[in-house]
C-alpha cells in the first residue's frame, strides 16, 4: 500500500505509530476505547497500545493490520470482535483434562522476540536462526503459549511435542490456503502459500508436503525458504544457478512481509536440505546481505565443477 502526503490532507498521512493514515488511526483508537467500554472496562488510549485499570497492556498494531484493508462498514464489529476475545478469560492448563490437552497442543513456529520469556522454554527445539518450535494451546478465541514446566508436570515433553505435531499436520491438511507465483520469469520466481490460520507459516516444518500442495520436489539441492509472518510461507526449489535470483527476491519479499505482517516471524531465508535448515541471509551494518557458502555455491552449480 502506498502512502502519499499532502499538505491539508490528514486521512492521506501515514500515521507514525500504526499502519494507518493519520484519519484511520484515529477512528481505530476511537472504536477501540468503545469496545472496551461495552465489556465493562475503561481503558486509557495511548498511540500504539491501550491500558486497563490493571495495568494490561494491548497493542494496537495487529489490529491495524486486520482493518486496514477491511471495508470501513467492518470495523466497528471486527474491533469488538477482537476486544471481546480479548476480555474473555483464558482456559489454564489446570483446568484441561488430559484428552483436553491432547486436543488442544499445537507445535508452533516463534521468533524468540516474539516469546513471552526465553527462560520459559529451555528445551523448545532451534529449527534455525531466531525461530524456535514452541508448543502452544489453540482455542477458539485465543491461543496461549503456556511455560514449559507447566506442560511437563503434565507428562514428557517430547509426548507432547510429538501431539501437537501430529495436530498441526491434521491442520495443514484440513485448512485452506491461496497459492501465489511472485516475480518475474523462471530466475526469479518462487511459490507463497497464504492461509488465514496463525499457523500458515509454522506449516514449514512439513515442506515436502507443502510442496507437494504446488506440484513441486526437492530436486536433491533443497529448497529456500521464508516465514515473514504467521500467516504465509514461501519457497523456492533449487534448480540450478537461476535460483540464485530466486533467493535475492525471496530475501527483499521475506524482509517486507516481517516489516508488515501481523505475527512477524523472520526476515530472513533460510536453506533446508536433507531436512537441515541454514540460515542464508543476515542483517548487519552494512545492510541486508546474503550468505553463499561453498556447500551452497555448489548446490547452486555455481562452482564450476
Amino acid at each position: 500500500m502506498g502512502w502519499f502526503r499532502t499538505k491539508d490532507d490528514s486521512s492521506a498521512a501515514r500515521d507514525p505509530e500504526l499502519p494507518l493514515s493519520v484519519t484511520q488511526a484515529q477512528r481505530l483508537r476511537e472504536l477501540v476505547r468503545v469496545a472496551w467500554a461495552r465489556v465493562g472496562r475503561e481503558v486509557t488510549v495511548h498511540s500504539d497500545h491501550v491500558v486497563d485499570a490493571d495495568g494490561g497492556v494491548f497493542g494496537l498494531w495487529n489490529l491495524a493490520v486486520l482493518v486496514a484493508d477491511a471495508p470501513d462498514r467492518k470495523w466497528p464489529g471486527l474491533v469488538s470482535d477482537h476486544v471481546s476475545r480479548l476480555a474473555t478469560p483464558s482456559p489454564t492448563i489446570q483446568s484441561l483434562s488430559d484428552a483436553q490437552l491432547r486436543a488442544q497442543l499445537v507445535l508452533r513456529l516463534a521468533e524468540n522476540a516474539g516469546l513471552p520469556d526465553l527462560s520459559w522454554f529451555p528445551t523448545a527445539p532451534t529449527l534455525a536462526g531466531d525461530l524456535r518450535q514452541v508448543l502452544v494451546l489453540d482455542f477458539p478465541n485465543t491461543v496461549i503459549t503456556p511455560n514449559e514446566s507447566e506442560l511437563a508436570a503434565r507428562g514428557d515433553l517430547d509426548e507432547w511435542r510429538a501431539v501437537g505435531r501430529a495436530n498441526l499436520w491434521h491442520m495443514m491438511r484440513s485448512e485452506k490456503r491461496d497459492h501465489e507465483v511472485v516475480g518475474r520469469g523462471e530466475g526469479g520466481r518462487f511459490d507463497v502459500l497464504i492461509g488465514d490460520s496463525v499457523y500458515t507459516a509454522s506449516m514449514a516444518m512439513f515442506l515436502p508436503e507443502l510442496l507437494a500442495f504446488v506440484a513441486q520436489t526437492d530436486l536433491g539441492q533443497g529448497v529456500f525458504v521464508a516465514v515473514p509472518f504467521r500467516h504465509q510461507v514461501a519457497f523456492r526449489v533449487i534448480d540450478g544457478p537461476e535460483a540464485a535470483q530466486g533467493l535475492q527476491n525471496l530475501f527483499g519479499f521475506a524482509m517486507a512481509g516481517y516489516d508488515d505482517g501481523a505475527g512477524p516471524l523472520s526476515p530472513h531465508v533460510f536453506w533446508v536440505k536433507d531436512g537441515q535448515w541454514e540460515q542464508v541471509t543476515r542483517l548487519d551494518e552494512d545492510g541486508p546481505r546474503i550468505i553463499v557458502g561453498p556447500d551452497l555455491a555448489q548446490a547452486l552449480g555455481m562452482t564450476g565443477e
